[in-house]
């Protein structure tokens, strides 16, 4: 003679389809959100690996020309560079990079570009302008890199020892940028910069 199910036998079957149910979910929670922070993360490296990329090609392009800032004089340095630069909340860089390509004369400019870096409200940012003589009120591009940024310190070596500050009116060897993420912690690029010959007026300046 058969025999049914009890009411205990069928509410400990349900309770345990139940804690299957529930554990199942979580696992496919858990992968979910594992996967969506792992996509979070290799966009957060992507976007550091492009800004390496982006500020490498600057620095490979620094030629020695005078800086001039929003009108100003033309500076006796061929970087300008320091705590509050172009308004950074932290330091900041401009200088003049060649080898900006201009296909055929098609644009009213020379292959000279004023580049600068700073950090405002926590992003990197690139800034360029049209000419290297910025004139005053002169609206620069901007370009933000990466975002997150709590510390971003620029250093210059010059043959015998890395310095936090550069006053002479040459290039540096190398420059080192320290930028500090929330998502990396303190992350330390160095560059080399190719020794250019000074000179007042640089080829392909604007007339």
């Amino acid at each position: 003679m058969q025999r049914g199910f009890t009411l205990i036998e069928v509410l400990i079957a349900m309770a345990i389809v139940a804690i299957i149910g529930v554990a199942s979910a979580q696992v496919v929670s858990s992968v979910i959100a594992s996967d969506e922070a792992s996509r979070k993360a290799d966009k957060r490296i992507t976007l550091l690996q492009r800004t390496y990329q982006t500020i490498q090609r600057d620095m490979l392009q620094m030629t020695s020309r005078s800086v001039r800032v929003n009108g100003g004089k033309p500076r006796k340095q061929f970087i300008f560079a320091g705590e509050n630069v172009l308004e950074s909340d932290d330091d900041g860089i401009v200088f003049t990079r060649k080898g900006w390509r201009n296909p055929a004369q098609m644009f009213p400019r020379s292959n000279l570009q004023g580049v600068g870096y700073r950090v405002v409200d926590g992003k990197l940012e690139r800034l360029h302008y049209l000419y290297p003589d910025q004139g005053a009120g002169t609206e620069p591009q901007i370009t933000t890199l990466i975002e997150d940024v709590v510390a971003f310190k620029i250093e210059y070596f010059d043959a015998k020892k890395w310095q936090k500050q550069w006053q002479k009116p040459t290039l540096p060897q190398g420059i080192a940028l320290n930028i500090t993420t929330q998502a990396f912690g303190e992350v330390r690029w160095q560059f080399l910069v190719p020794s250019a010959p000074s000179t007042s007026k640089s080829e392909g300046d604007k007339p």
